[in-house]
């Protein structure tokens, strides 16, 4: 005969461990899930109302411009009609600043263009000093007699590597100091590094270094009967070295009020906040500048064919994006075509976000 008290025994031990094993495997198990989800989700909202707020993020130009260069004396070339247009800014080694613009409409014939520079002590400064004729283009290099234009530079590994126009195509030069240059001629004795594929006349070249990478944004154009048949499109170029260029990518192009050859010139790209920016101009003429800002998540599109990725437009013609000391700067054109000028970029939230 079994006593009653041993089996209740058993049956209390029996069942305290079959709840403890329910706890173990069962109950605590989806506690956990269940916690899981729910910062997951608050973790997931979060993002998602991060990125909307950047995605409302507006770059705002600051009214306090001030002149870095104006129309230069560039002897033998002098002309009345000349202009300072694309440009670039870079620091060089002594922490000197350095401008150099293309100037056109020099020459006897109004029908020549030149790199001028500039040197600056320091980026707030006005009137920085001329230091004369920086480049003229060489034909025995391949490049397009009299066409030089659109400078952009990068410093990697302690060297200076200035990008420009050549006439269509894209040439290189290097410095340690970051005034003097010199060309970097290929094999064939040429300087080209590239041309443009889909479209024609490669030219405005700007780098971005994106996570190792450095993506090369220029503008293609192609013109099959001025003014009614022509194309413009923003084109981009991967590279790990900034010398051997991938494949070429068209990443914007969009219908404009101005002929299509000139829809996309000049384009700047920043990474700001996980979002990308493309600035593009299309209008140069006194009273009528115009840029167009694009934001994308994906640094190869800012939309071809569409018009879904536009931010807003801003007055200027040919900005260059600066960077210093964590601070955000634009240089633009002067609204007379007549020289160059800066002022501050801040970044607009939406304030009901």
């Amino acid at each position: 005969m079994i006593d009653s008290n041993i089996i209740m025994i058993t049956l209390n031990f029996n069942t305290s461990k079959y709840i403890k094993t329910l706890i173990s495997f069962i109950i605590l198990p989806s506690c956990m899930l269940f916690f899981f989800n729910c910062t997951h989700n608050k973790q997931q909202e979060q993002e998602k109302n991060h990125l909307n707020h950047t995605q409302k993020a507006e770059p705002e130009l600051a009214e306090n411009w001030w002149q870095i260069a104006g129309v230069p004396d560039i002897g033998e070339y002098n002309h009345d009609k000349m202009e300072p247009v694309d440009f670039a800014i870079w620091q060089a080694a002594d922490g000197t600043w350095q401008l150099v613009s293309c100037i056109r409409y020099c020459g006897k014939e109004a029908d020549f263009r030149v790199l001028h520079r500039w040197e600056g002590k320091t980026l707030t400064s006005t009137n920085w000093e001329p230091k004369g004729i920086f480049m003229v283009a060489d034909s025995t290099l391949g490049e397009e007699h009299g066409w030089i234009q659109a400078p952009y530079v990068v410093k990697k590994d302690g060297k200076f590597k200035f990008y420009y126009g050549g006439g269509g195509q894209i040439c290189m030069a290097e410095s340690t100091d970051g005034k003097i240059f010199e060309r970097i001629i290929n094999a064939d004795g040429k300087t080209s590094l590239f041309r443009s594929e889909e479209y024609d006349r490669a030219r405005d070249i700007m780098i971005m270094n994106y996570k190792d990478t450095y993506f090369g944004y220029y503008t293609g154009s192609v013109s099959y009967s001025w003014p009614d048949s022509t194309k413009g499109a923003v084109f981009c170029r991967k590279s790990a070295d900034l010398k051997n260029w991938g494949e070429e990518i068209k990443v914007s192009e969009t219908e404009e009020d101005v002929v299509a050859f000139l829809s996309s010139e000049c384009p700047q790209v920043i990474h700001k906040n996980g979002k990308f920016f493309l600035f593009k101009t299309q209008e140069y003429k006194p009273g009528f500048q115009r840029t167009t800002i694009f934001c994308s998540d994906d640094p190869l599109d800012f939309g071809v064919n569409t018009d879904e990725l536009k931010l807003k437009t801003i007055p200027v013609a040919a900005p260059e994006i600066i960077n210093h000391e964590n601070k955000y700067y634009v240089a633009a054109l002067m609204p007379d075509l007549k020289g160059i000028r800066i002022t501050e970029l801040s970044w607009k939230e939406d304030q009901q976000l």
